[in-house]
């Protein structure tokens, strides 16, 4: 005992259940609450500590629902939780351990600011405590989109090791961004293995009856098309409480001039309009949709949206090689002889004979460097090694490293990439090829029941192929959500200097592999794209989509007169994006002899109101360097470098207007929210019955502390040392 004493304390904790409190404060919390039912407008002032009007005057009654629908739902909000600090707040915190969240494009957990003396919420530990001040050092959430899902999802992760008994959400039910949050919800029910985890109280913020609008939701435009074409601009326009009245939607450009107009009969819902436009100016044209606002419309700055068109003069040969027509060979057969950017040829080496497989003609493949260097673009197919032989493989290696040729990838199933594992043409592979996969083919497939699915990187929601709109995330999650397809080429990791866009998930689920990369070989650029299965984006939606994809892949990867690799230029993309998205700068830099500048990074200047400096880094191949910044504020930001002739690109910022698109209130989805979780949907003035609604109880714990007190043996040997010393001493002097 005395050589290991050790002390032992009981300790009886109470672990009180967690309430998660979640307030929007996204972009659509900035609209107005709109007209409320006069029966509510009394017990919503309560709720809110404004002005209550007595029963049965009509006039003050009219008066504060004015007010009520003058405040923004935002406003609303922030009034009900501070008018109910003292009462309703402090009854959940009695029971609870309330968490306060924010959310608009990213949810985040509020820390509680520390009581300090005299304030009211320094109240000794075994009384009852007055909820804290929320403190936001980090400053204010983007609010463009609602990642209410993400909101859902996040207060279930932090209470994962607690009893979670309710999520509160202040909410007008939009969700723009992110996860679902029925998806949210059903995720933790299975996880909680069936039963729901907690249930979700929504308190709708805004009026019951959606304003009368009318918002121009989406304007889709391919991002570059020929000088003189004539291409459709298309636009979404959204209305509610419209319905029947005769509007004329309008195409403008950059100055204001109305460059086409169509008359449309408006009904509730979604609407498209098309309209025709003649590309008359080389460059960056900005174009507008807009529709005149009605006079009854509550929110108008929705009724404009914008879209950038590069016009180039420019036109790409393109030489497409394949051994036989596959389905994403027909539908890009058939979409790019439309497209007049580009001047195709299509080979198949089917219809080659071993004669005209030995010439140049019309019939055959080129033999030489300076028969590849024709063509601005090879697409090459499931092309036979027998017929691509290796003096054409290396010739055309030639020229893509040294004429900068753009080659374009994409195996089948039968030859490519089997057959050129150690061929010439691995050397400018973007990817490592598995040769022992899928039984030697160096392609795996997928079962019936479990297909495969594309998942666009953080990298590739930036790249032109996968440009949709200027929200690099609604990018991702847009072409993330494309059907599935069954064989994919089995690349198992990329090259040092390649860039993944898109992954897929290997049978199994054990891994992700590249399926979409592209690299610099020497002065030119390869794209693999290792699945032959993209016609399936068709689905429901035919070309847009698909073409989109294809269209600008193939333009990126071609060469370009005026990105030459012994010339010095920089080149921003997007061209246009949101606040929050990223930009990608790249440049290449060359001397007065043309020869490569070769450094470890350089600096470009990036002007928006301020300015500040962005550092490239080496892309692989001798002077290129590439970087990206990601901004915040909106208005045109200028990127250039110091070498003379000063090259330069600009981006252009702008807000997005789909929070606003729908003003009205989702109570459909909230209501169902609420029923798929057990929860309910309770109106403002329903907000002081939340502590009788939540039936968890404190749960009771025991922990226990050990401790030792000392635990070594040379104590012990000095304790019995000096007590036979003490023995000894008596003894010797006669004492004991």
């Amino acid at each position: 005992v005395l050589g290991g004493p050790y002390l032992k304390l009981d300790e009886k904790l109470e672990e009180k259940p967690v309430v998660a409190l979640v307030l929007d404060t996204s972009d659509s919390m900035q609209l107005p609450v709109g007209r409320l039912p006069a029966a509510a407008v009394a017990a919503t002032a309560t709720a809110a500590g404004l002005e209550t009007p007595a029963a049965g005057d009509e006039a003050a009654t009219t008066a504060a629902g004015d007010a009520l629908a003058r405040l923004s739902r935002g406003e609303l909000a922030t009034s009900v939780l501070e008018a109910q600090r003292d009462t309703t707040l402090r009854q959940l915190t009695d029971q609870f351990e309330v968490r306060r969240y924010e959310v608009a494009q990213r949810p985040r957990r509020l820390a509680d600011q520390p009581a300090g003396p005299g304030d009211a919420s320094a109240t000794p530990q075994s009384a009852p405590s007055t909820p804290k001040t929320p403190t936001t050092p980090e400053g204010p959430l983007p609010g463009f989109d609602t990642a209410l899902g993400g909101a859902v999802q996040t207060a279930f992760d932090d209470a994962s090791d607690r009893a979670l008994a309710a999520i509160v959400l202040l909410t007008d039910g939009r969700n723009t961004t992110g996860i679902d949050p029925l998806d949210a919800v059903r995720r933790a029910t299975e996880a909680a293995g069936g039963t729901p985890r907690a249930p979700v109280l929504a308190v709708p913020v805004g009026s019951t009856v959606p304003p009368a609008d009318l918002a121009i939701t989406d304007v889709l435009a391919a991002p570059e098309v020929a000088l003189d074409d004539t291409v459709a601009i298309g636009a979404t326009l959204q209305s509610g409480g419209l319905a029947g009245r005769e509007v004329a939607v309008e195409l403008r450009d950059a100055g204001g001039r109305v460059l086409d107009t169509r008359k449309l009969k408006l009904k509730d819902g979604r609407q498209q309009v098309v309209f025709s436009w003649r590309a008359e100016r080389a460059g960056m044209n900005v174009l507008a949709v807009a529709v005149a606002a009605e006079a009854d419309e509550t929110i108008q700055e929705n009724n404009r949206a914008e879209t950038t068109v590069d016009v180039s003069d420019r036109r790409a040969k393109v030489l497409v090689v394949d051994h036989a027509p596959r389905w994403d060979l027909r539908f890009i057969d058939h979409a790019i002889r439309r497209d007049t950017t580009f001047e195709p040829k299509v080979v198949l080496t089917t219809a080659l004979d071993a004669a005209a497989a030995e010439t140049d003609g019309p019939a055959g493949l080129p033999r030489d460097v300076d028969g590849w260097a024709a063509y601005d673009l090879v697409m090459l197919g499931d092309v036979p090694a027998s017929i691509l032989d290796a003096p054409r493989q290396q010739a055309l290696v030639e020229a893509v490293t040294t004429r900068g040729v753009g080659l374009v990838l994409q195996p089948g199933g039968d030859h490519m990439p089997r057959e050129f594992v150690k061929s010439p043409l691995a050397a400018i592979f973007p990817v490592e090829v598995d040769a022992a996969a899928g039984e030697g083919s160096a392609v795996f497939s997928a079962a019936d029941f479990k297909p495969l699915t594309m998942l666009v990187t953080a990298r590739g929601a930036m790249h032109a192929a996968f440009a949709l709109s200027g929200d690099a995330s609604r990018n991702r999650q847009k072409w993330s959500a494309m059907p599935p397809f069954f064989r994919a080429a089995a690349a198992k990791s990329p090259r040092p200097a390649a860039t993944v866009l898109a992954e897929v998930q290997s049978p199994g689920g054990r891994e992700t592999r590249p399926l979409v990369a592209e690299a610099p070989a020497g002065n030119g650029r390869v794209l693999w794209i290792g699945t032959d299965e993209t016609f399936r984006w068709r689905r429901n939606v035919g070309d847009p989509l698909f073409w989109r994809f294809w269209g600008q892949a193939l333009r990126t990867a071609a060469r370009r007169a005026d990105r030459p690799a012994d010339a010095t230029w920089l080149a921003v993309s997007p061209a246009r994006c949101e606040p929050g998205s990223p930009v990608l700068v790249e440049l290449n830099l060359v001397d007065e002899k043309k020869k490569p500048v070769v450094a470890t990074g350089q600096s470009v200047t990036v002007k928006a109101g301020g300015e500040s400096t962005l550092t490239l880094r080496p892309a692989g191949r001798p002077g290129l360097y590439a970087g990206s910044f990601t901004p915040e504020a909106t208005g045109r930001h200028l990127v250039s470098h110091a070498a003379a002739p000063q090259p330069s690109g600009e981006v252009l910022v702008a807000e997005p207007t789909r929070e606003r698109a729908q003003p009205g209130v989702d109570r459909e989805s909230l209501q169902s929210l609420a029923d798929v979780s057990g929860g309910a949907v309770l109106e403002i003035a329903e907000f002081s019955s939340l502590p009788y609604r939540l039936a968890a109880k404190a749960v009771e714990t025991k922990a226990s502390l050990e401790d030792d007190i000392w635990d070594t043996w040379p104590v012990l040997l000095l304790l019995v040392g000096l007590f036979c010393l003490d023995v000894g001493i008596r003894r010797l002097s006669g004492s004991s």
